[in-house]
């Protein structure tokens, strides 16, 4: 009998009297719709493959931009897409929509349609402020179990900056105890008649706590696409430490009346920070908001965030002003804001893995995307290692990103290497690897060189006979029927001209044959 009521309440037989939500929404509910999406994700196991196609299901939100109505929803609903359907609100057609836009970083997408019906009746969503704590509010979408518009009403709990489970970037969120399940992610999330975020994520272990995406980081998103391009949010690039200390204060020259600020610890190379803040400084504020002792500065009346959000609020390639404490004196810089980099990049989407394959040996740039692969639990699983280099490895002049030799494809010329995999490449033929990029240029600038040495972290080497890789290329490549042997961001090498070596591109990829 329940599955014969539910089958009738979904087709609209007997429907339900308008609940006090539905009429305070009123026609804003017709602009609310499902995102179905085929995507087909990469494999960073065999990065040459993708795992094949897949359908999902979310919601999003009509907002009206400066190019016109768009459907807002999450990055997560359309990420790896290959075919993207949107369906409103009391319909049950269908619409091709494009992905216009993408924000992985803030889980923020934005899509267009091209036919002009899908809009006709609608009324876009206005964007409201960062709504206050203890607010109710009102979460709609199309969660699993059925087929309708789903209504869930919460208390906003908490405001904090919260890790986003897309990008593990940490942006403003707001933490409400309405349930938000598979399939509400990128539905809106009202508040007088207004969008107040944009439900996102949920907490596993934990029972009603679920997470919208802040109106800041909202307008943040839409401000940024202006141009077309998506340059995300900017980062300071340092590592800090809480100044608590009266003991410490002191022995940093601090004076009581300099207030409190944060201890430099590193500077990442290439960031916001590199060239003007040292370790060592003290961070004292940041675009003019004062820093506390750790590290925290006021969002509102009583409420405190950490100083990250006053940076998130700024846009990449703006100028910002800081001050620091250095040597005794306090002094005033400016820093050219530039987004994050990261050692160990976090998830990508939407682009494939890079990899390089020499000699059968599978080479690839450490990710998060690669450390997955161990599991749901890859922090414990995976190797001590690359895990410690994705926790606090930093950029710097010498390494912009970790090259490891995933595993090797088994043949004669690599013999005695078989069971190796998981190592992290230091350096080829003695010069330190800055990427994998500057692996694949160290191996084939140097023809002339009868082996290839490859040295691990932990002192070892991998050695190589060039003119054997050379002649088994080919036939290694189809043994594991890998079509290329790199992928298509990596640059093929002009090699010098050797009279013993004749270069070769056959289609299954670049090779030197005697």
């Amino acid at each position: 009998m329940g599955r014969r009521r539910l089958e009738s309440y979904d087709r609209g037989m007997n429907p339900p009297a308008p609940s006090a939500q539905r009429r305070e929404l009123g026609s804003l509910l017709r602009s609310v719709v499902k995102v179905v999406c085929v995507a087909d994700a990469p494999d960073y196991d065999q990065p040459w493959q993708s795992h094949g196609a897949s359908p999902s299901t979310g919601s999003g939100a009509v907002i009206e931009t400066s190019r016109g109505l768009r459907i807002l929803t999450n990055a997560h609903c359309v990420a790896n897409h290959v075919f993207v359907e949107v369906r409103r609100y009391g319909l049950s057609q269908k619409f091709e929509a494009e992905v216009e836009a993408l924000g992985h970083e803030c889980d923020l997408a934005l899509l267009r349609i091209e036919d002009e019906r899908f809009f006709l009746g609608v009324t876009p969503i206005p964007i409201g402020e960062l709504p206050a704590l203890s607010t109710r509010v009102s979460v709609c979408g199309y969660p699993i179990g059925g087929e309708r518009l789903s209504l869930t009403e919460g208390i906003v709990s908490r405001i904090e900056l919260v890790a986003y489970a897309q990008s593990n970037r940490e942006l403003l969120a707001v933490q409400i105890d309405a349930a938000i399940n598979e399939g509400n992610s990128g539905g809106p999330v009202f508040e007088g008649g207004k969008l107040v975020g944009v439900a996102f994520q949920a907490l596993d272990d934990a029972d009603s706590v679920g997470y919208m995406i802040a109106p800041e980081v909202v307008r943040h998103f839409l401000e940024d696409i202006e141009d077309g391009r998506y340059d995300g949010f900017p980062d300071v690039g340092v590592t800090t430490q809480p100044l608590e200390s009266r003991a410490h204060r002191r022995a940093l020259g601090l004076p009581d009346e300099c207030g409190d600020g944060v201890l430099v610890k590193r500077v990442a190379y290439g960031s916001s920070a590199w060239g003007a803040l040292l370790p060592g400084d003290v961070l004292m504020s940041v675009d003019g908001v004062p820093l506390g002792a750790d590290g925290a500065v006021l969002l509102r009346e009583g409420e405190l965030i950490h100083f990250q959000y006053v940076v998130s609020q700024r846009h990449v390639g703006e100028r910002m002003p800081v001050s620091v404490w250095r040597n005794g004196t306090r002094l005033s810089l400016e820093l050219a804001l530039a987004p994050p980099r990261p050692l160990v990049a976090e998830d990508r989407y939407d682009v494939r893995p890079s990899f390089y394959v020499y000699g059968g040996l599978l080479f690839v740039p450490l990710t998060r995307d690669f450390l997955k692969t161990w599991g749901d639990a890859w922090w414990q699983a995976a190797p001590r290692e690359l895990v410690a280099l994705y926790e606090s490895g930093v950029v710097t002049e010498e390494r912009r990103e970790v090259v490891v030799l995933q595993k090797v494809l088994a043949d004669r010329v690599n013999q005695g290497y078989h069971d190796l995999d998981n190592q992290v490449i230091v350096a080829v033929d003695g010069h330190p690897v800055r990427s994998l990029r500057h692996l694949v240029k160290l191996v084939e600038e140097r023809p002339r060189e009868t082996f290839v040495r490859f040295r691990v972290s932990d002192g070892g080497e991998v050695v190589l006979d060039r003119q054997e890789v050379a002649a088994r290329h080919r036939a290694l490549l189809a043994k594991f029927g890998v079509p290329d042997d790199r992928s298509p961001d990596i640059e093929r090498t002009v090699l010098p001209t050797n009279p013993g070596l004749i270069r070769a591109n056959d289609g299954l990829g670049s090779r030197v044959s005697a």
